[in-house]
């Protein structure tokens, strides 16, 4: 596993520590960092995701390949 080093301000080092006192699921700011950043990372795969969903369903309406609720 790689380390690094992060600098913040103090009154950010503080709102982080009030973070981690409300949330006792983090052990330490590591394991709050590593989610941050996860969820950073995962975000716009979501995102790409869900345009992509958009699109296709877009491509079915204009294609005629739909079903109404009545129908289902």
């Amino acid at each position: 596993m790689s380390t690094l080093n992060v600098k913040v301000p103090d009154e950010m080092d503080e709102d982080i520590e009030a973070f981690l006192d409300d949330r006792p699921h983090y052990l330490n700011k590591s394991e709050l960092v590593r989610d941050a950043v996860r969820h950073l990372i995962e975000q716009p795969k979501l995102s790409e995701r869900t345009l992509e969903d958009d699109r296709i369903s877009r491509q079915q309406i204009e294609n005629g390949n739909v079903t109404s609720l009545e129908d289902l």
